[in-house]
């Protein structure tokens, strides 16, 4: 985008379902078997086209509109996987501001989206940014509290690019834990990230938590990291982010691969 977004643009936005999401897969190491995706936010501005994700979510972070700007995305997102059958214990990830994690009203703002993906037998995991770090003073531990009452999921997204330690990880009670896309793309060439990929499942099995690998993008890194032990990847390999028409198509695909016995390996889609 050639010039900053203005408050005054991103509210118009948002009024003008300029905002719409897209859908990453997260699938099993073992055969690429769809159990999940991550809902991410886009824009097609009227005058600049399609606004880069990340500086659009900097500026409604800035300009205080990051928490009417997720409402609207998981309005949405709820309106459009309604209309998908979604497989028994899928998730479905979103991603919240800290901000918004420590405020009342998340409850609300979540229950379209929980009570559709509840009838579906799916789950909604709410992912915090490992950067973003979480205040006991904040009034989020009893927000969370209350989702996970609901049937709520919580996931650190970006781990390995911020200061979580064991402590941090119990304390806050996450469920999942999404590697930061480096370690996937540094594996074979990057001794030390790999010996962090390496240390992280026996620490993550003492905690109870599942881990979600990010940025694989080759059939290398796939083998790699089911040989060693991890279940669930991310990454343009298995689907790049993309809309409901082709999210569902793509999904439908794999259901019907995966009760089939000549099923072929999640790869190259």
């Amino acid at each position: 985008m050639a010039g900053r977004a203005s408050d005054w643009e991103i509210l118009e936005g948002i009024r003008n379902q300029e905002f719409f999401v897209h859908y990453q897969p997260i699938v099993t190491a073992a055969g690429g078997e769809c159990v999940g995706a991550e809902v991410l936010a886009r824009w097609r501005h009227p005058i600049q086209g399609n606004v880069r994700a990340d500086l659009f979510i900097r500026e409604a972070t800035e300009a205080g509109l990051i928490v009417p700007l997720t409402r609207y995305l998981l309005k949405r997102a709820a309106g459009e996987l309604r209309q998908v059958a979604l497989p028994p214990g899928f998730i479905v990830g979103v991603n919240i501001a800290g901000e918004h994690l420590a405020m009342p009203e998340l409850a609300n703002d979540c229950r379209e989206m929980l009570e559709m993906l509840r009838a579906k037998q799916a789950a909604l995991v709410l992912e915090i940014s490992e950067q973003t770090p979480l205040s006991e003073a904040s009034g989020a531990q009893e927000v969370i509290r209350r989702l996970k009452r609901e049937g709520v999921k919580l996931a650190l997204d970006d781990f390995g690019s911020g200061y979580a330690d064991k402590d941090y990880l119990r304390r806050w009670g996450f469920d999942y834990l999404k590697v930061e896309k480096g370690f996937a793309s540094a594996l074979g060439q990057d001794t030390l990230r790999g010996n962090v990929l390496d240390g992280l499942l026996p620490s993550s099995r003492q905690l109870g938590v599942s881990v979600i690998v990010k940025g694989v993008e080759t059939a290398g890194q796939q083998n790699y990291l089911k040989a060693s032990g991890f279940e669930l990847l991310q990454g343009f390999y298995f689907g790049k982010p993309m809309a409901l028409s082709h999210f569902r198509q793509w999904l439908y695909s794999g259901v019907i691969q995966d009760r089939s016995p000549t099923r072929r390996k999640g790869g190259g889609r």
